[in-house]
């Protein structure tokens, strides 16, 4: 449940502040999931699934994203697929290690200690 909300949130955010929205959301997530085992490759792969649907909906909604794509990879040398890749590690390595840093920054609840009668 906390992947498909991370999700959702990366892409609500991303439609309001933009590519930001990866290492901040990243943060924020990082900060309230501390507690979770791989919070940050969690946070991670969702960022990166939030890119890649709001891609796949940018191709498939009428824009020229597929010419623009072609014509950047040209620009820059690259095979079409070569780009896709480079794209697609983009929000796992703003959100990754924002989360990483969030997770750190939250601070340790202090153990409890179980007292045994004597």
């Amino acid at each position: 449940m906390f992947y498909a909300i991370a999700v959702i949130l990366f892409i609500a955010a991303e439609f309001v502040i933009g590519w930001w929205a990866l290492p901040v959301v990243g943060l924020v997530l990082g900060l309230v999931g501390a507690r979770r085992k791989g919070i940050s490759l969690i946070v991670g792969a969702a960022g990166l699934t939030a890119w890649l649907i709001l891609f796949g909906w940018s191709a498939l909604a009428g824009s020229h994203l597929p010419d623009f794509m072609v014509a950047l990879a040209s620009s820059m040398k690259l095979k079409p697929t070569q780009l896709v890749t480079a794209i697609a590690a983009i929000p796992a390595l703003l959100a990754t290690p924002a989360a990483r840093l969030g997770a750190g920054l939250r601070p340790n609840l202090p153990e409890t200690t179980q007292t045994s009668p004597h």
